[in-house]
């Protein structure tokens, strides 16, 4: 397929291209950006194709974003994209939306056996036996003006996207499953709120290691980090890493000093927020519930137990096991059981996925409990 491309860089060209896609039933979508130094990704170039067409967007010269908004959440413009979470959360920062309508063609590859995780080019090559290059893939995409090769790799990117989703939604109806796709589609479009910045402590790791008052005071100072990164857009590690605030909460130091002697604290940084982190240690005294540890050899058998549930009913629906469950759900599950709590079925399994797990866990979680 040819890499031929139109690059946009005015709004009123912007408005033209929008004008013309939002006439498609459906339009393949990508983005390239930047996230090295920063706590949000930085749009460095976004590409549609539609209809024999393929546009080139540069979000450095546009300034009114409307009509791509508009395209973008058009309930008649179907969005296909390919692995598309880091490009969601770049729109829902960028552009505040969610695409929707939307199709991952790397999900609905797991869905008919495709492997879990399939890259673009390999996705290419198997459905279409077409090789795609991969030379720009570590590209700067914030330098004007774009080499050739960038925008052709960007725009080859989003060449054979429709083609591979027109294929793989038949594969998808040949195997019964395009109900199931569907629905984490629609599940996949619902905007997701940012973790609020004081529940960010629970993913820390080796925070599980602190107990009673130092886990409230780990939980001050991670939220403070969290709206520092954010408000200044910086990497979380680029302000103080974690080893530091872990240390910090677990020795509750009182003065610049030492503080000083925790691991990994720059001078600068201390120098910038010593006094923050004192006031913050100072005013977190609260006794908190530790955060959920590492599974004992023991409750790995119980995990193993569950485990198995969902990889029975994954060969029953002829599914990758990673599709019918997640460990995270898993471990949700594990917890509840851990603090003897009565079965829930965690939300993402909610729809399709119900239907094979909630009676067969729930009487797993049962025949644990009695046994404890």
């Amino acid at each position: 397929m040819s890499s031929d491309y139109q690059y946009i860089d005015t709004n009123a060209g912007l408005q033209q291209a929008c004008e013309t896609l939002i006439q498609a039933p459906a339009i393949a979508v990508d983005t390239e950006f930047v996230r090295v130094d920063t706590f949000y990704p930085i749009p460095g170039l976004v590409q549609i194709a539609a209809a024999g067409e393929t546009f080139l967007i540069d979000p450095i010269t546009i300034d009114q974003w409307q009509p791509l908004q508009a395209l973008l959440t058009d309930p008649g413009t179907l969005k296909v994209m390919h692995a598309c979470s880091e490009d969601l959360e770049l729109f829902q920062h960028w552009l505040a939306l969610r695409p929707t309508p939307i199709a991952d063609t790397q999900i609905a590859a797991a869905f008919v056996d495709m492997g879990l995780s399939p890259g673009y080019q390999s996705l290419v090559l198997d459905l279409l036996g077409e090789t795609v290059d991969k030379g720009e893939t570590r590209s700067d995409w914030l330098q004007r003006p774009l080499r050739d090769s960038q925008c052709h790799y960007a725009a080859m990117d989003v060449a054979h996207l429709m083609q591979c989703y027109d294929l793989l939604a038949q594969r998808l109806k040949d195997k019964g499953v395009w109900q199931w796709y569907e629905q984490d589609m629609q599940r996949l479009s619902q905007p997701k709120p940012p973790i609020a910045p004081e529940l960010v402590y629970i993913q820390m790791k080796n925070a599980w290691r602190l107990q009673g008052k130092s886990v409230g005071r780990l939980r001050g100072l991670a939220a403070w980090r969290e709206e520092v990164a954010r408000s200044e857009n910086r990497p979380k590690n680029f302000v103080v890493k974690d080893t530091s605030l872990i240390e910090m909460a677990r020795t509750n130091p009182t003065d610049l000093n030492a503080l000083g002697q925790c691991p990994d604290v720059r001078p600068s940084s201390l120098r910038r927020y010593g006094q923050q982190w004192l006031s913050i240690l100072q005013a977190s005294s609260e006794v908190l519930p530790g955060v959920p540890q590492p599974l004992s050899k023991n409750e790995n058998k119980d995990y193993k137990r569950l485990h198995k549930v969902v990889t029975d009913q994954a060969e029953h629906a002829v599914l990758q096991v990673q599709l019918m469950g997640r460990k995270k759900e898993l471990l949700e599950l594990f917890e509840g059981l851990r603090n003897e709590q009565p079965f829930s079925l965690p939300s993402n399994w909610e729809g399709w996925r119900e239907e094979f797990l909630a009676e067969p866990i729930a009487r797993e979680y049962k025949l644990i409990q009695e046994t404890h």
